[in-house]
Protein backbone atom coordinates (compact mmCIF):
# COMPACT_ATOMS: atom_id res chain seq x y z
CA UNK A 1 0.00 0.00 0.00
CA UNK A 2 1.29 3.62 -0.87
CA UNK A 3 -0.16 6.43 0.64
CA UNK A 4 -0.52 9.29 -1.10
CA UNK A 5 -2.04 13.20 0.35
CA UNK A 6 -4.17 14.62 -2.50
CA UNK A 7 -6.09 18.07 -1.76
CA UNK A 8 -9.16 19.15 -3.38
CA UNK A 9 -11.24 22.43 -3.53
CA UNK A 10 -15.30 21.45 -2.48
CA UNK A 11 -17.69 24.01 -3.76
CA UNK A 12 -21.05 23.82 -2.38
CA UNK A 13 -21.08 23.13 1.38
CA UNK A 14 -22.04 26.05 3.53
CA UNK A 15 -22.88 24.02 6.91
CA UNK A 16 -21.41 21.14 9.27
CA UNK A 17 -23.99 18.69 8.03
CA UNK A 18 -22.59 19.59 4.48
CA UNK A 19 -18.81 18.51 5.64
CA UNK A 20 -20.16 15.28 6.92
CA UNK A 21 -21.88 14.27 3.86
CA UNK A 22 -18.90 14.98 1.94
CA UNK A 23 -16.30 13.38 4.36
CA UNK A 24 -18.96 10.27 4.51
CA UNK A 25 -19.51 9.80 0.53
CA UNK A 26 -15.47 10.37 0.08
CA UNK A 27 -15.00 7.41 2.72
CA UNK A 28 -17.46 4.97 0.66
CA UNK A 29 -14.08 4.63 -1.93
CA UNK A 30 -12.50 1.83 -0.66
CA UNK A 31 -9.27 3.64 -1.65
CA UNK A 32 -9.81 6.56 0.89
CA UNK A 33 -8.08 6.06 3.93
CA UNK A 34 -8.80 9.80 5.61
CA UNK A 35 -10.94 12.84 5.03
CA UNK A 36 -10.10 15.91 6.54
CA UNK A 37 -12.78 18.38 5.39
CA UNK A 38 -12.40 22.11 6.41
CA UNK A 39 -15.70 24.22 5.78
CA UNK A 40 -14.17 27.41 6.64
CA UNK A 41 -11.39 26.97 3.85
CA UNK A 42 -13.59 24.75 1.22
CA UNK A 43 -11.10 22.62 1.03
CA UNK A 44 -10.22 18.16 1.31
CA UNK A 45 -7.63 16.45 2.25
CA UNK A 46 -7.40 13.08 1.39
CA UNK A 47 -5.63 10.46 2.40
CA UNK A 48 -5.39 7.61 -0.76
CA UNK A 49 -4.29 3.82 -1.16
CA UNK A 50 -2.57 5.13 -4.71
CA UNK A 51 -2.88 1.41 -5.30
CA UNK A 52 -6.86 1.47 -4.94
CA UNK A 53 -8.03 4.59 -6.13
CA UNK A 54 -6.31 7.77 -7.94
CA UNK A 55 -6.83 11.33 -7.65
CA UNK A 56 -9.03 11.48 -10.45
CA UNK A 57 -11.85 8.85 -9.20
CA UNK A 58 -11.83 11.52 -6.22
CA UNK A 59 -13.13 14.23 -7.50
CA UNK A 60 -15.60 11.95 -9.19
CA UNK A 61 -17.27 10.26 -6.48
CA UNK A 62 -20.73 10.22 -6.39
CA UNK A 63 -21.09 12.39 -3.42
CA UNK A 64 -19.60 15.43 -6.15
CA UNK A 65 -21.43 13.91 -9.08
CA UNK A 66 -24.82 14.65 -11.33
CA UNK A 67 -27.22 15.90 -9.06
CA UNK A 68 -25.43 17.01 -6.61
CA UNK A 69 -24.64 20.36 -4.90
CA UNK A 70 -21.04 19.71 -4.54
CA UNK A 71 -18.29 19.59 -6.61
CA UNK A 72 -14.66 19.67 -6.65
CA UNK A 73 -11.41 19.98 -7.93
CA UNK A 74 -8.02 18.97 -7.54
CA UNK A 75 -5.52 21.40 -6.27
CA UNK A 76 -1.78 21.47 -7.82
Amino acid sequence: MAEKEVKIRIYGMTCDDCVAHVKSGLLKDSGVLNADISLIKGTGNIKIDDSKTDPSKIISNEVFGKGSKYKASIIH
